[in-house]
């Protein structure tokens, strides 16, 4: 960790909204509490954990398995995926979802004006990064807690040779049971089907997805997503910009079993809607050019 607990400290200053929670040595988690919303933070990968407005049940799911020791990514919350997403497309030996997720940000500045409140997190280049991404860039994310979370992340080429990236915000959203929900929003559109061979024909999305199985699709849409909770008697949306993909994901019933971190059926607390520059959607950084990926989500009554 190259930041000090006492320097982010030291940023966040004396408001009451910020606090700091230090689970592990190394790994401090910054706590926000407005009057619209909660939310916490960790400074490795930048990642939001969780967030609710107040009053209401969470938005974010967070295992309860979750490694928060630094030993692995973070199971749940807005995992950041960059530069590439999934597995690396020409070494599969590189880390899955790349190098972002799993690197300590610096906590650039905090503000708040007790009813919402905004962080910014930098990560730059290093020897480090070289080693499995040889080249130069810049990332800035920034956190904007309120009645709605945004997340924004801008890429920037600070070397000078173009190069591709691949990107998400594999945001895992809160549900009540997944029986009793209805993804909407991604009707009209084609998908890959990542379960499928890599040569298998997109797919037509005909109607609204319900989440019945296991489910890893990079859809071609630049729409927003609507999740229709009955359990809830809520609708969670998550709109986007800077993305021509939208992936879903739930690893269901097998799955589940395989991943240490996730409890056997906690499949049926969450689905991710991540907003994404996946698969074909790979915009290219030219040098001292960037590019923005952002998600906003928030809540509405369910109609």
């Amino acid at each position: 960790m190259t930041q000090s607990i006492d320097d982010i400290k030291a940023i966040l200053g004396a408001a009451p909204e910020f606090s700091i929670e230090d689970i592990e040595p190394t790994l401090p988690l910054i706590l926000v509490k407005t009057e619209l919303s909660s939310a916490t933070i960790s400074p490795f990968g930048a990642q939001v954990c969780k967030w609710a407005p107040t009053d209401h049940p969470p938005v974010l799911y967070l295992s309860p398995k979750a490694a928060l020791d630094t030993s692995k990514p973070i199971r749940g919350g807005i995992p950041i995926c960059w530069p590439w997403f999934n597995k690396h497309p020409e070494n599969p030996d590189l880390p899955s979802h790349g190098i972002a997720r799993t690197r300590f940000w610096t906590l650039v500045s905090a503000e708040t004006n007790g009813r919402s409140a905004k962080l910014i997190f930098n990560l730059t280049s290093d020897e480090e990064t070289k080693k499995l991404f040889p080249h130069d860039f810049d990332l800035t994310v920034t956190i904007h807690i309120g009645d709605k979370l945004r997340v924004v992340l801008k890429q920037k080429n600070t070397g000078e040779e173009p190069f591709k990236v691949s990107s998400a915000l594999h945001s895992y959203l809160s549900v009540g049971d997944t029986d009793r929900i209805m993804v909407e929003g991604l009707k009209g559109s084609h998908y890959v089907d990542c379960l499928l061979p890599a040569d298998a024909e997109e797919v037509y999305q005909e109607g609204a997805l319900p989440i019945d199985e296991h489910i890893d699709r990079i859809y071609k849409s630049m729409s927003s997503v609507l999740i229709r909770d009955l359990d809830r008697q809520r609708s969670v949306f998550i709109d986007k910009a800077g993305s021509r993909t939208t992936v879903v994901w739930n690893p269901w019933v097998n799955q589940s079993k395989k991943l240490k971190d996730l409890p056997d059926r906690d499949y049926r607390e969450f689905v991710c809607i991540e907003p994404a520059n996946a698969g074909s959607d790979m915009p290219t950084l030219y040098p001292n050019g960037s590019h923005t990926l952002e998600t906003t989500i928030g809540l509405r009554p369910l109609t």
